[in-house]
């Protein structure tokens, strides 16, 4: 007992030296020693919101009165200014080396405090708060001072902001007027709420863009004026909607369609239009060009959305664009306006311009793959596209793709290798049966049919080759959002060689013949996918990614009671001694982004799934199985390691591929803090929790069955830090982790004792991740 003790209070001696080492070589990096002479560093500003009444949306008023203040001190860890330091430290490089990179990428330039900031911080934040409706604030500044520092105290003092009153229509008798007032009836602007410039400003870019879907192609947002009138009292101010007098004539005219011309062989900088030759007239008004007869002319018409004589309408020019890009087959898209008058019309002349790129190319990538089950190496995927195949900018893809990887950050050694080979045909439309026809709404349409094989051969498990296929439709309803379609999918999968050590389980267990690997798979897949990040940026994102993956129902149907069908030995229906899976998977992936701050951000995540076999099936194919733990999962825990439920695998299974660590239900739930170290290095704390189960009892899983009473006593929860080294257009992720809940531990509280003083408990419960790319 006294040596166990002597050990730890060995350690914690070791940990205080470390501590204050750590201390000192901080306090040494501050940067304030090689400061210019007379030179104070700015250390930033900071805000104190005093109240005389109620104030809504505190937090705001502060985010946004910080926006002001620029410039941005140095970047301080605890308080050392380590970046500072760098850039002081590294001196004046005269090459490319290790000093340019150590003040160039890592190191700060000192912000050095001026007078002039109190002036500029005041002025934009009077400006600031007058624009969120606050027209009688005040602010007070107070400057503190060291030896070689300075930091500023704003105090800001806050009545109840103005509220919008009524707001009163456009007075003028003009077309255009009517139009303006017609938009208004829909108006952002609502009586009783705060004043907000922002507001404003959105109503009249929503006026412009309602104006523009009536054929007004000229009138612009700063045409249109709101004048303020707060006589009215009771902090109210009255909006009057004014159209400014002078805007030019052309603003107020509705402009309608006239000749179309599409030249599909424009090169920019290059040959006149008017030289071109071979004019095609598709209709009445509309026409073609292509010197080079490279594409068929309905292909680039059914991505035009104008039409003669109808009124211009900023939607058909936004789907115009968006469906011509998707084509994948011009590298520059134009599209211009010539007005014109006839017979008493304005008219809009279009001129769609489209620079082709080159229709076949290559490409070869090496990359580092490393995956959520910890095996990390290289790979390689060549791809050969041709993106005209057939004249109408259908795209092929070959692609050729390989891996080698190892095993990291475990005790015991595998390596896995993988080759595959897909060739997917893309149609820039729906390929639909005769009279069905497209929605308007549907942008990007694409017609996608893949064949594909790949091999995947593990030291420690078995190989696995799989044959598939599948055809279907992909579209956006917006920029944000993706639908796809795949009703027809088809999967084939056999067991290759399989290790001595999973020998027992595979070829004389019931798995195999239950069909857990040797199955086909027959069926649709369907998915829903949002992402408010492809937008403007905001302060809070969303992503949702939904599944449904159905298979095997249309066939059993049709063996069971069309064709009488007799079942395979395994007692299911199936093809040449091989039976069909029939199951149902849904899941779906939740995300939120939360900008907490400038260089912070609160990132939160949910996964929720099921999958249920049942008719052919009596286990759902071990590929549609889930699996928990590993650098993108729950990270405190090694990939496949976690559940289903409590299960404990048996001593000869522990530290080996496990085949029974698979679940039918997943749950699981991610938060991240994500923060800014310097311009390339970024931080993160996190907390990840979760678990996998099945539906029915199995045997060699005892504990591993769902329960709705127990399930969440059965959740794996861990925490950890991490590191990141963001180049934009790479992310090498390290992330250390520790378990604070273990289902397979039974302790009689829910959280496991932390002993990060005992050395052998971090050797055995700390996990080091190494990934590429964020987790989530």
């Amino acid at each position: 007992m006294s040596k166990g003790r002597k050990v730890e209070r060995s350690e914690i001696r070791v940990l205080i030296w470390l501590g204050a080492m750590l201390l000192l070589v901080l306090s040494s990096c501050t940067g304030l020693r090689k400061l210019p002479e007379d030179a104070y560093l700015y250390t930033g500003s900071s805000i104190h919101l005093e109240k005389e009444e109620d104030v809504e949306d505190k937090r705001n008023v502060e985010r946004e009165l910080s926006r002001v203040l620029r410039p941005a001190p140095n970047s301080q860890l605890i308080f050392s200014r380590p970046a500072l330091w760098m850039y002081q430290h590294a001196g004046e490089p005269t090459g490319r080396g290790v000093r340019h990179w150590m003040k160039n990428r890592l190191g700060e330039e000192p912000v050095l405090f001026e007078e002039a900031y109190v002036d500029r911080h005041l002025r934009l934040m009077y400006n600031r708060l007058y624009n969120m409706g606050y027209f009688d604030a005040l602010i007070a500044h107070q400057q503190d001072s060291t030896r070689r520092t300075v930091s500023l105290d704003y105090q800001v003092s806050l009545k109840r902001p103005y509220r919008f009153g009524t707001l009163y229509p456009a007075d003028e008798d003009t077309q255009l007027a009517r139009e303006v007032n017609d938009g208004l009836v829909n108006s952002l602007v609502v009586e009783g709420e705060p004043y907000s410039l922002e507001t404003l400003r959105r109503e009249r870019q929503r006026i412009e863009r309602a104006l523009k879907k009536k054929g007004y192609f000229y009138f612009h947002a700063d045409h249109l004026l709101f004048r303020a009138d707060s006589a009215a009292g009771d902090r109210r101010v009255d909006l009057y909607a004014t159209i400014k007098p002078d805007i030019p004539d052309a603003a107020r005219r509705a402009y309608r369609i006239g000749n179309i011309y599409m030249h599909a062989d424009y090169m920019a900088g290059g040959s006149n239009l008017a030289a071109m030759q071979d004019t095609l007239e598709l209709d009445e008004g509309i026409y073609f060009t292509d010197d080079a007869g490279h594409f068929d002319p309905q292909v680039i018409r059914r991505s035009v959305f104008f039409n003669n004589d109808s009124l211009y309408n900023v939607n058909d020019h936004d789907r115009s664009l968006n469906h011509l890009m998707s084509l994948g087959t011009f590298r520059f898209v134009n599209i211009r306006f010539r007005p014109r008058q006839e017979a008493d019309k304005d008219l809009l002349d279009v001129r769609v311009l489209l620079t082709p790129i080159e229709r076949r190319s290559i490409s070869a990538e090496l990359r580092g793959v490393t995956k959520s089950n910890n095996f990390a190496g290289p790979g390689f995927n060549t791809t050969l596209t041709n993106r005209n195949l057939f004249r109408g900018a259908e795209q092929l893809d070959l692609s050729l793709n390989g891996a080698y990887e190892v095993l990291v950050g475990r005790q015991r050694s595998a390596s896995s290798s993988e080759l595959g080979i897909d060739a997917t045909l893309s149609f820039p439309r729906f390929l639909l049966p005769a009279g069905w026809k497209t929605a308007p709404e549907v942008l990007s349409p694409k017609t996608r049919i893949t064949l594909g094989a790949n091999r995947m051969s593990r030291t420690d498990a078995f190989a696995l080759t799989t044959m598939h296929a599948r055809f279907g439709y992909t579209w956006n309803t917006d920029l944000a959002t993706q639908l796809q379609v795949y009703p027809l999918v088809f999967n084939l999968y056999r067991l290759g060689d399989v290790d001595e050590g999973m020998e027992d389980i595979l070829l004389g267990g019931t798995l195999l013949r239950e069909g857990l690997f040797e199955q086909f798979i027959i069926g649709g897949q369907y998915a829903y996918v949002y992402n408010s990040r492809l937008k403007s940026g905001n302060r809070h994102d969303w992503y949702v990614h939904l599944n449904l993956d159905l298979s095997g129902n249309i066939a059993y149907l049709l063996m069971d009671q069309v064709f009488g069908a007799s079942k395979e030995e395994d007692g299911g229906y199936g093809f040449f001694d091989q039976s069909f899976a029939q199951y149902a998977k849904a899941d779906g992936d939740f995300r939120h982004y939360w900008q907490v701050g400038e260089g912070s951000r609160l990132v939160s995540r949910l996964f929720l799934g099921a999958g249920l076999p049942y008719g052919n099936s009596e286990m759902m194919p071990y590929v549609k199985q889930y699996v928990t733990g590993g650098s993108n999962s729950i990270r405190a825990f090694h990939p496949r390691s976690v559940g289903p439920g409590r299960y404990v695998p048996d001593e000869e299974l522990e530290g080996t591929y496990n085949i029974y660590q698979t679940g039918d239900l997943k749950l699981e739930a991610n938060l991240e803090y994500r923060f800014d170290i310097t311009s390339l290095f970024k931080g993160a704390l996190f907390v990840d929790a979760g678990n996998i189960w099945r539906v029915r009892d199995d045997e060699n899983v005892p504990g591993g069955r769902f329960s709705a009473s127990t399930f969440y006593e059965e959740i794996a929860l861990g925490a950890g830090l991490g590191l990141r080294i963001d180049a934009s257009f790479f992310v090498l992720r390290f992330d250390f982790a520790i378990p604070l809940a273990d289902p397979a531990v039974d302790t009689d509280s829910f959280f496991d004792p932390v002993r990060l003083h005992d050395s052998r408990w971090r050797r055995d419960h700390i996990v080091f991740n190494l990934g590429i790319g964020y987790p989530f």
